[in-house]
């Protein structure tokens, strides 16, 4: 079984399923090594009604990019919008990223093509063709496994306020990067710091399989990101070990458990 879970950690969880090295050389002035594209779920947004925005990001051959928590050497991407008055954008929604291990330092990325998605809602009262200019401005770290990069691009569209309909191809391309996202399965779990390690235990019935699993903190100061992390079965409950951050950050825990 392979699938991924958003934990949010304070009392109780939310069961969801689902360091470069110092810079050698620097690349060529206004190289952009991370290509991106905003695409619109509907053209045609509903006005007081939303739609999903994506932003589709290409990393070039050996170069990556990195979740919303780096790890021990990443930076996540920050968003600056320019919408009409009375619109706005959440907050960007990651796909489950994979681990890079460089140098003893672990880092959270995508090696391989990902997508970013966020829901922009649209003011109520226009009328039926009115222009929505939507720009977002992107500042983001994009490295190989020797040289980090800091990168930044503008990327534009201007939707239509109409009747919110989707093309059938391009719900399909939402749907497909939606199944990237981590799900919510619902269900209870427990977090708890016991001496230097934190010990995290999730409902997982005794009869589902588990090869390796793998806790993906959304912020640092939780966890040494680096350590290995040791899985134990107990009845219906699954059970993750692992070292504690060496300088630990106060506040609630979230992040997303790959099995």
């Amino acid at each position: 079984m392979r699938g991924w879970f958003y934990i949010l950690m304070t009392a109780l969880f939310m069961l969801v399923a689902a360091g470069p090295g110092m810079a050698e050389s620097a690349p060529a002035p206004g190289a952009i090594h991370l290509a991106m594209r905003l695409v619109a779920e509907s053209e045609t947004p509903a006005a007081g009604g939303r739609t999903t925005l994506a932003i589709v990001a290409t990393p070039d051959k050996g170069w990556h990019g990195y979740w919303k928590n780096g790890g021990d050497a990443g930076l996540p991407t920050e968003a600056h919008w320019t919408l009409p008055g009375g619109a706005s954008a959440g907050e960007l929604r990651y796909p489950v990223p994979g681990r890079l291990k460089i140098a003893g330092l672990m880092n959270y990325v995508y090696e391989r093509p990902f997508t970013l998605l966020v829901d922009l809602s649209v003011p109520a009262g226009l009328a039926k063709g009115t222009p929505l200019p939507v720009t977002v401005k992107l500042d983001y770290l994009v490295c190989t496994d020797t040289i980090c990069v800091p990168e930044s691009q503008t990327l534009s569209t201007t939707l239509t306020v109409g009747d919110g309909a989707i093309d059938p191809s391009r719900r399909a391309e939402f749907d497909r990067w939606r199944a990237a996202l981590p799900k919510p399965l619902g269900g209870d779990g427990v977090i708890e710091t016991q001496g230097k390690q934190v010990r995290i235990a999730v409902p997982l019935p005794a009869s589902v399989a588990v090869k390796d699993a793998y806790f993906y903190p959304e912020r640092s100061g939780i966890i040494d990101h680096a350590a290995p992390q040791v899985m134990t079965r107990s009845g219906d409950q699954l059970i993750l070990a692992m070292p504690v951050a060496a300088v630990p950050t106060p506040g609630p825990v979230s992040g997303v458990l790959s099995i």
